[in-house]
C-alpha cells in the first residue's frame, strides 16, 4: 500500500490546502488536491525521502492554495466574458501593490466610461433636450457629454438622435478594448512573471 494513502499528516496537509481555497470551482480544487496528493505520493517513494520532507518542500498549505487560486482566477479570466471575473484575475496579475492598483483602477476607469455612454444612449429617449454631446462655440475646450443634466449656457448639441448609436457602439468598443487588454496582461503576467504552478490554459476564450 502507498505509505501516502490515509496518512494523518498527508490528509491534515490537504485538508487545510483544501479549506483555503474556497471560491474555487469545485471541481478545479478537486483536481488540484488530487495533484497534490499524487505528488507526495511520488516523491515519498523516492530514496531517502520522507513524507515529512514532501509536505515541507510544498511550503505552507494555506500559501500553496493561494497560489493555486490566483491561478485560477487568472486561468478563468483569460477565457470569460464577465467583466467581474476578468477583474477577479487581474487583481493577481502584477508583481507588487502599485501595479495591482494602477491596473484594477484603470481597467474600472474604462468600465466608468462604458457606463456613461450606454447610460446617455438610453437616457437620450427620455430626456432628449438634456442629453447630448454639447459644444459652446469659441470655446475650444467645452466639448461636454452632458448626461440628463443642465447643458452648458450658449452651447449646441451636435449629435442630436445619432447620439443613441454613436454611443452604443463606442460604449461597446470602449468595453471590448478594456477587457482584452486586461486578458492581454493577465496572460502576459502568467508566462512571464507567474510562479504559481500551472493548472489550465484558455482555449478560444471569448
Amino acid at each position: 500500500m502507498n505509505a501516502t494513502a490515509q496518512n494523518p499528516r498527508v490528509e491534515s496537509y490537504l485538508a487545510r490546502a483544501r479549506a483555503a481555497m474556497r471560491g474555487m470551482p469545485e471541481s478545479d480544487a478537486e483536481e488540484v488536491v488530487r495533484e497534490l496528493r499524487s505528488y507526495i505520493a511520488d516523491l515519498s517513494e523516492q530514496e531517502g525521502y520522507e513524507i515529512d520532507a514532501a509536505l515541507r518542500s510544498l511550503g505552507d498549505p494555506v500559501e500553496l492554495a493561494k497560489k493555486y487560486r490566483a491561478e485560477n482566477q487568472m486561468v478563468h479570466a483569460e477565457c470569460s466574458g464577465s467583466p467581474l471575473t476578468v477583474f477577479q484575475g487581474l487583481r493577481h496579475a502584477t508583481r507588487g501593490r502599485s501595479g495591482r492598483i494602477t491596473a484594477s483602477a484603470l481597467y474600472i476607469f474604462g468600465y466608468i466610461n462604458v457606463f456613461m455612454l450606454w447610460s446617455a444612449a438610453l437616457e437620450k429617449f427620455f430626456a432628449p433636450s438634456k442629453v447630448g454631446l454639447w459644444y459652446v462655440p469659441g470655446q475650444i475646450f467645452s466639448l461636454t457629454l452632458v448626461n440628463n443634466t443642465i447643458p452648458p449656457d450658449g452651447g449646441r448639441e451636435l449629435m442630436g438622435w445619432w447620439l443613441v448609436p454613436a454611443a452604443v457602439f463606442l460604449g461597446w468598443l470602449i468595453h471590448y478594448i478594456t477587457k482584452k487588454t486586461a486578458q492581454w496582461w493577465i496572460r502576459r503576467y502568467r508566462f512571464r512573471y507567474g510562479k504559481g504552478p500551472e493548472i489550465g490554459f484558455c482555449i478560444g476564450g471569448s
